[in-house]
């Protein structure tokens, strides 16, 4: 393999996005500890190679099924569009398939492994996995019906922390959703944001994700209405207070990003990375301040 093909299979990778993943399972370890539960090193790195191997095997899949869509994409950003390898010819669309394939495999050891540790935890990360498998593959192909939005946001925003915190305590706790309802809102309207470049190739093509389904001017109340009610329920502290008591500091951003895509819809094509940076950074900020929050004495 070449040097040249091994930058185009990091590219294909884009490791950052691994970084959310490990942000939202420490947030369920950090709950777990809030508690007065003493960390389990060996379960928490298990709990990571499950939650970052599922987080691959998505990945790769999404690539390897939306090659048609992201040769399509002329308006790609640093967080949509796909990566650009496979459509670019830089790869052989077969390398992400095996690379699916493999971190499926990884992923259901991990799945059987946490099962042992605790029957809890095991489900939770079966589900992810069927979850995340199916947002691209058929027959369910999640990401064109409408729910693969709402799925992705439930198994990144409240399904990865459940899985750290039930790993560490043994046991489900309301409370873990009371500090990750805001978080799902946040990641769903994120998520309506990226189909905002996607739009034409995603309609060109077929997909119909939920921004195309809802229409322009719909998608944006939805986005609006997602993260207004989630910064009311982190700033009243109505679901966790320790979780919340730095959240102040995201609302700046909250109202920025909801006029970004305010002034998107009416602006088409302009201004569309900076649009999805916003999104990113907001649920980026707001899980950071959750965890300090947590950490906190």
């Amino acid at each position: 393999m070449t040097v040249r093909a091994v930058w185009a299979f990091i590219r294909l990778t884009r490791p950052v996005f691994l970084l959310g993943g490990a942000l939202l399972y420490a947030l369920g370890v950090a709950m777990a500890a809030r508690r007065g539960v003493s960390i389990r090193l060996e379960r928490a790195l298990l709990g990571q190679v499950m939650v970052t191997a599922i987080q691959l095997m998505a990945h790769y899949a999404n690539e390897y099924y939306d090659i048609a869509t992201d040769g399509l994409n002329s308006q790609r950003t640093w967080f949509t569009g796909g990566s650009g390898v496979l459509p670019g010819g830089e790869l052989s669309r077969k390398v992400a398939r095996w690379a699916s394939l493999a971190f499926a495999l990884v992923g259901i050891v991990a799945v059987m492994a946490a099962m042992n540790q605790s029957p809890a935890a095991g489900v939770l990360g079966a589900v992810s996995l069927l979850g995340a498998w199916f947002y691209s593959a058929p027959p369910l192909v999640l990401m064109s019906s409408g729910w693969g939005e709402l799925s992705t946001s439930l198994i990144v925003a409240l399904l990865t922390p459940l899985t750290g915190f039930v790993l560490q305590t043994g046991q489900m706790d309301i409370r873990v959703l009371r500090v990750c309802a805001p978080l799902v809102m946040i990641h769903l309207a994120m998520l309506l944001a990226f189909e905002f470049p996607d739009w034409d190739a995603d309609t060109a093509a077929g997909k119909r994700t939920l921004a195309v389904r809802l229409g322009r001017e719909p998608a944006v109340y939805v986005h609006t209405a997602l993260i207004t009610v989630a910064t009311l329920l982190l700033l009243t502290g109505a679901l966790d207070r320790p979780a919340t008591r730095y959240v102040w500091l995201m609302t700046p951003l909250a109202a920025w990003q909801v006029l970004s895509l305010v002034w998107h819809a009416r602006h088409r094509g302009v201004g569309l990375p900076l649009l999805t940076l916003g999104a990113v950074s907001l649920f980026v900020l707001t899980a950071v301040l959750s965890l300090l929050g947590l950490a906190a004495p």
